[in-house]
């Protein structure tokens, strides 16, 4: 509440100030009856707060908070009625009046109070344990009160004899105790009235109330009780502490429920929950027993008897502690299996997940910062598929080992699956400490990694993601994160990268070029254009290579570079590479039937394609239909393709070639492959990557490496195309150089097929040139 410090610091001044007062005037019961009649100030005060406090609390704990203030405001009524009889000129009584009726109903509706909320947070059989565990209490508090306090005071002649009396005088312990009882209760089985200050401040109010009763009784008993006593500071203070208690109970700040007891203090407290009842129980049958005016032997037996039921209680208790405990242990390790990776021992997906949700709230209602990293091995399946699953379980357990060495134990390491980390900075003091962890993972894989007594080499791509920058919510930032490091990972030169928003448009818009690609064959929006091929060394046209194009109706001209990723990640690359195959086909034997002979037809092969088990006979089948010589078709592959299932790519390629297809190396000199694979394919035909030729007549160097290529052609019996040719230089170079081939802007763009046969029936512009 807003002006929760003017409260305490008024309620403090004011218990000090009433201590004083009655301290200087002890001895004048005049004066110590006005004292008292301050009381109902603070009272006023702290009833009126309690209910605001009601209304204000939850639903569950309305009716709670609404009970306590209803305790408060009959303490008020009995200073009333105090008051009200000394301005009447009646003075105060020793005996029991109707005052002292709703002074006893201060500590009822207090007890109420915590039975009702008993009944809300404990159900079932618990909830009945605990009513019967009061129960037993409580009456046996009620017989040993009648038996210590009530029955002596019958015998006294100056005491009040009647009924009334010993009623009021009788309830003031067993209320008192139940309420110090049922708190003690909820206390232990930690069940919260809100948070630690409430429970605390609640708990105190709760002790000097039955502090304040157990001391007026005695001196009530012994006719020395004066209003405005020291011992009236007892009541005060305890509505003043029920008030505190009900404001700290608003603030939400502080509603952190978790244990505020050890293990070991709270099975302690626990057997001293359980054996309470029977504690007093043994109380009242040793009062009984010293009463006994002369041997009785059922007495003795029942008593023994009740002795024996309560020893067995004890080894019940025992023996559920034990099963309990093992419960418990099986439980804990269900849910340490639950929440971490079998493989590697660090916390799962699952585990990662909720604390990442859990720091995003902190750290919103801190305005706080966090970084998440997102990174995997780069060619895990490579070493998967060509050592074993074996040897990559021991890789990333060695990589777990390694990780945990280098990254802070502060930060969350987790394994998402597979190949896949992830690393949680919570909290983030700045971007260099994301730097710094992003440099200790770089670090694990500078060194190899012995498995079985191998060195394995391997790199890692990593994204980063930021709190919030970066996004708002945990599922934002794990996308953000994991968009940065499959970036990352297409980056020869930059194998770690933050999140930015043009990376989530790049993959709207990825996700919007697969929606579209599906149907766009059947749409009419893909066609192909064709790049004429010529021979530099006779000056002829050989062939044309097959491109594909894509003409979407809103979204324009889609380049290959686009959308053919897209095609390979989704597996639409398939079909969409058997249509290309069959449209370069039935062109080829268009142009056959007017005239233009047997052009080689060059048609590019994905390597996602090789995957499909029936990739050799789709080939076939479509040769087949479409009555086109096997010979007249080469296949261009690119140099990835080394990279894969080399024993089965080479056997599909073999089938390929036994029926006269041929097959062409694309890029070549950009990617992966050896001598040895090239002898393992066998192609044909060597194409000389653009990058190669472009400066070929500026640079000696790159000038020496396409050299270098055609001599590695030329010793293995093939042919070699240079491709990217847009200059006469270039040209006359590498025919110099003895390249037998040529395919670039400087010959003809990629055009579609009518603009290909106005160039092959009309005169030539290069032709003189050649």
């Amino acid at each position: 509440m807003k002006y929760k410090k003017i409260f305490y610091g008024m309620s403090a001044g004011y218990l000090v100030l009433f201590f004083i007062l009655s301290f200087v005037y002890r001895g004048n019961e005049l004066a110590l009856l006005r004292i008292g009649q301050l009381n109902i100030l603070p009272v006023l005060v702290g009833t009126v707060v309690l209910l605001r406090v009601a209304f204000r609390s939850e639903a569950r704990m309305r009716t709670f908070w609404l009970l306590i203030a209803a305790s408060s405001f009959c303490y008020l009524i009995s200073l009333l009625l105090i008051l009200s009889e000394t301005l009447s000129g009646r003075g105060t009584s020793s005996s029991v009046g109707i005052a002292d009726l709703f002074w006893e109903a201060e500590g009822a509706l207090l007890l109420l109070a915590l039975l009702v909320l008993v009944y809300q947070q404990l159900r079932g059989l618990r909830l009945m344990q605990y009513l019967l565990d009061t129960s037993i209490f409580m009456s046996t508090t009620a017989v040993l009160s009648w038996s210590l306090l009530i029955a002596p005071m019958f015998k006294n002649p100056s005491a009040d004899p009647g009924w009334f009396s010993a009623y009021i005088n009788l309830s003031y312990p067993i209320i008192d105790l139940g309420n110090i009882f049922l708190l003690s209760l909820l206390l232990f089985a930690n069940q919260s009235l809100g948070n630690a200050r409430t429970d605390m401040t609640f708990l105190l109010s709760v002790l000097l109330l039955a502090l304040g009763d157990s001391a007026h009784l005695h001196m009530q008993l012994n006719g020395t009780y004066v209003p405005g006593s020291p011992i009236d500071l007892t009541w005060t203070a305890s509505v003043l502490l029920l008030t505190a208690a009900g404001i700290e109970s608003l603030d939400s700040s502080r509603t952190d429920r978790r244990s505020r007891i050890s293990p070991k203090v709270k099975a302690r407290l626990s057997w001293f929950r359980r054996l309470l009842p029977y504690v007093s129980l043994l109380a009242l049958f040793a009062i009984i027993l010293e009463e006994l005016s002369e041997f009785n032997i059922m007495v003795i037996g029942n008593a023994f008897a009740v002795l024996l039921i309560i020893m067995r209680l004890i080894l019940t208790f025992a023996e559920n502690d034990y099963l309990l405990g093992r419960l418990s242990q099986t439980v804990d390790f269900k849910e340490h299996e639950a929440n971490h990776d079998a493989l590697t021992g660090l916390p799962n997906r699952r585990k990662f997940d909720d604390e990442l949700c859990k720091a995003v709230e902190r750290a919103s209602a801190e305005n706080g910062q966090l970084a998440l990293l997102f990174f995997d091995l780069d060619r895990f399946k490579h070493i998967n598929d060509s050592l074993g699953h074996t040897v990559g379980d021991q890789l990333l357990r060695a990589v777990a080992e390694r990780l945990q060495e280098y990254i802070p134990a502060s930060h969350l390491l987790a394994r998402q699956g597979g190949d896949e980390f992830t690393v949680l900075l919570d909290p983030l003091e700045g971007e260099v400490e994301a730097y710094r962890t992003i440099a200790a993972v770089e670090e694990v894989f500078k060194q190899p990694i012995t498995v079985n007594g191998t060195a394995l080499y391997t790199s890692v791509s990593i994204g980063a993601a930021i709190y919030p920058r970066d996004g708002e919510t945990a599922d934002e930032l794990m996308r953000g994160a994991d968009m940065a490091m499959h970036e990352a990972k297409k980056n020869r030169h930059q194998k770690s990268l933050f999140f930015e928003p043009a990376l989530r448009d790049r993959l709207a818009y990825k996700v919007e070029l697969e929606h579209e690609m599906r149907g766009a064959i059947e749409r009419g929006e893909i066609s192909l254009h064709y790049q004429l091929q010529k021979n530099i060394q006779n000056c002829g046209i050989v062939g044309v290579e097959a491109l594909i194009r894509w003409n979407h109706p809103t979204l324009g001209s889609i380049s290959p570079v686009e959308f053919i990723p897209v095609a390979e990640e989704t597996g639409m690359i398939i079909p969409m590479g058997e249509w290309v195959l069959r449209e370069a086909c039935l062109q080829q034997i268009r142009w056959i039937r007017e005239g233009f002979g047997s052009l080689r037809m060059s048609v590019n092969v994905s390597p996602y394609q090789f995957q499909d088990e029936l990739f050799v006979e789709k080939i076939l089948h479509t040769l087949r239909e479409t009555e086109v010589d096997p010979e007249s078709i080469t296949l261009e592959v690119t140099e990835s393709l080394a990279i894969r299932d080399v024993e089965k790519v080479s056997a599909q390629l073999k089938l390929l070639r036994e029926t006269g297809i041929k097959l062409a190396i694309d890029d070549f000199g950009t990617g992966y492959a050896s001598l040895k694979y090239l002898r393992t394919f066998e192609p044909n035909l060597l194409k000389i990557d653009r990058f190669f030729v472009d400066g070929i007549d500026r640079q000696a160097e790159r000038g020496d490496m396409v050299e270098a290529i055609i001599a590695i052609g030329r010793s293995l019996n093939m042919e070699v195309l240079a491709e990217g040719v847009e200059t006469e230089q270039q040209l006359q170079f590498l025919r110099a150089a003895g390249c037998d081939e040529v395919q670039g802007y400087l010959l003809s763009r990629p055009l579609p097929a009518v603009e290909v046969e106005k160039l092959l029936r009309g005169p030539y512009r290069m032709i003189g040139s050649l």
